[in-house]
């Protein structure tokens, strides 16, 4: 039996949002009955909600949005249990949690925070120790369960060892309802050309 789980979340206005980036704002432009169909306008900031961070992001003339290799986005993946870590995610906790593949997601006490509308500053990261760990070992993608994989009040350095690298980075995934172990991730942003960023579903699929 296969189970697909969705680990993406909604899109919607007043939504939880990085302090400083834009809020989404969607808004009906054309409406049933009066109208022969429903349509409406998206603005909000390439960052919002499950989103996709390619090198460009951090990284001058890195590697864009429309130009990740694919298997960075698709591919078997570990869901690990740093759910004890309290600050930052360090080398020594991965060493730990001995992960064997190279699509990684961080299932920490962020999860739970989604139920909040407003933005908590501490939040679980991955320290600069546990970035460089990533980069030696390899690993081809990441993801954390809030918006950003760097610490709130200096995440710059620890995106850069990161995405200069050229590891891909998925922020903003709710693993609150999954268990640790391995599955099939599959993520695919919004493919903007030359992009810095863009909002994704993602989902784990358990056979």
């Amino acid at each position: 039996m296969i189970r697909i789980f969705d680990i993406s979340v909604s899109l919607y206005n007043g939504m939880l949002s990085f302090p400083g980036d834009p809020a989404p704002d969607i808004k009906r432009v054309l409406q049933t009955p009066k109208d022969p169909g429903n349509v409406s306008l998206l603005t909000m900031g390439s960052h919002t909600g499950t989103h996709v961070d390619p090198p460009l992001h951090f990284i001058h003339n890195g590697l864009p949005l429309d130009q990740i290799p694919l298997d960075h986005l698709y591919g078997k993946a570990e869901v690990l249990d740093l759910t004890s870590v309290e600050e930052g995610i360090s080398a020594d906790d991965l060493r730990r949690a001995r992960p064997k593949e190279n699509i990684l997601l961080f299932r920490t006490k962020n999860s739970g925070l989604w139920r909040y509308t407003d933005f908590h500053k501490d939040f679980v990261y991955l320290d600069e120790s546990g970035a460089r760990w990533i980069v030696e070992n390899r690993i081809k993608t990441i993801a954390i369960d809030y918006l950003s994989i760097g610490k709130f009040e200096d995440g710059h350095t620890v995106h850069r060892i990161l995405l200069g690298a050229g590891v891909t980075v998925v922020e903003g995934v709710n693993l609150s309802e999954i268990s640790p172990g391995t599955y099939t991730f599959a993520c695919l942003p919004l493919k903007i050309k030359d992009g810095d960023g863009a909002p994704a579903r993602a989902i784990l699929i358990k056979e």
